[in-house]
């Protein structure tokens, strides 16, 4: 005999989840039907989970009211306990089926009423937050270059352009120490390119007036010695410098991005061999057992060769196409079978060492297969 199902403290307390209909009809007296009411409605509170509430207020919206998605939309812009708190246990008791008093058609009505005041006020809502301006989306890359003003350059512009205004130019004087603040504020990329580029516009100018080869920068530069002139110089090509070395060490500590290994069934999806061979009596194994292996055993059975494939990588074999990939070429092998009918059985029932002790008996040149894999070959073995 089938035991009854132990109840627990909720349902002992709250009683059965409220369902009416033929087999459990709605009291008919008054006092028997308020009872009634005032359980089912306090059970939908004490068991209440707000977001399926509010879902079910959504339902009935569409389903009884005709909400389309752009009045839903503008309900959702209220707080859901303004349409939820008020409606959802009616709505509950409306969809378990309960009929008449004290759920008339002038309160049903009120709370359907309710309801399109809700989605209106959303509306205005959404109205109002449509017209206001958007916030301008700041492209990436200008957020670099306001990154790379507002901090290099700004230490560019007061511990060197400015002494330089003062007439100081010596490198002891003027010191930009370029490494450690490309560090400390997180230049990296594009924005060391965009300072580099800054320095290098004032350098070109500078190495024209220096070198007296633009007549503009010679002029433009006329009231600062010839040798002042090659002491800015060598502050920015120390910059530079610091510039690459920046460059090079980023390098150096890059993790390379590791390339996301295709699934088994992925890899052997073109991968052509054959199924079964009855004179050889060898059926393949199922192709997706071979990548992550260590070491596979090939069968030709048109030319009679027998392959060893190993491997030493951490990940195994991988297959793409119809080759096998990841194997060591010296380390794997092939020989042609004189007596094929002796040796397959072998290769399919001893151990690894065992097989290799076989290797050492066959009298046929042993060579390095080339990893591809065709309509004749059987997949007999992994390990």
């Amino acid at each position: 005999m089938a035991k009854k199902r132990i109840r627990n403290a909720d349902e002992a307390m709250m009683g059965p989840k409220p369902s009416y209909g033929v087999h459990n009809p709605v009291p008919k007296t008054k006092k028997a039907k308020d009872a009634e009411y005032r359980r089912a409605r306090y059970w939908f509170y004490y068991f209440e989970n707000k977001k399926k509430a509010t879902e079910t207020v959504h339902t009935y919206c569409t389903r009884i009211l005709g909400f389309d998605n752009k009045n839903i939309a503008n309900l959702k812009k209220l707080p859901d306990w303004k349409y939820r708190m008020k409606t959802y246990q009616s709505i509950q008791m409306i969809n378990q089926g309960w009929e008449g008093y004290p759920l008339t058609e002038e309160s049903i009505e009120e709370m359907h009423d309710l309801l399109r005041e809700c989605e209106k006020q959303g509306a205005l809502i959404k109205q109002d937050i449509d017209s206001k301006p958007k916030a301008a989306v700041i492209p990436p890359a200008e957020r670099v270059r306001r990154k790379v003003m507002q901090t290099m350059y700004h230490s560019w512009d007061t511990m060197v352009v400015d002494k330089w205004m003062d007439g100081i130019f010596d490198k002891k004087e003027v010191i930009f120490p370029t490494y450690s603040l490309l560090q400390m504020h997180s230049i990296k990329g594009a924005g060391i390119n965009i300072f580099r580029e800054i320095v290098q516009n004032e350098y070109d100018v500078i190495s024209d007036a220096y070198n007296k080869t633009c007549d503009q920068a010679v002029e433009a530069y006329s009231h600062i010695k010839k040798g002042d002139l090659r002491k800015m110089l060598n502050t920015m090509e120390g910059i530079f410098e610091d510039i690459d070395r920046m460059k090079q060490n980023s390098k150096a500590t890059r993790i390379p991005r590791a390339k996301k290994r295709k699934a088994s069934d992925k890899q052997v999806e073109k991968l052509k061999f054959m199924q079964e061979n009855v004179d050889a009596k060898l059926i393949s194994i199922n192709p997706v057992l071979i990548p992550g292996k260590q070491k596979l055993y090939v069968y030709n059975c048109k030319n009679k060769k027998l392959q060893e494939y190993t491997t030493t990588a951490i990940t195994g074999f991988e297959i793409s196409g119809t080759s096998i990939k990841n194997f060591d070429k010296e380390d794997s092998k092939q020989a042609t079978l004189r007596k094929p009918d002796e040796i397959l059985p072998m290769i399919l029932g001893k151990t690894e060492k065992q097989i290799e002790k076989i290797w050492t008996t066959l009298t046929t040149k042993i060579d390095n297969p080339t990893g591809r894999v065709n309509a004749d070959c059987i997949l007999m073995r992994v390990f």
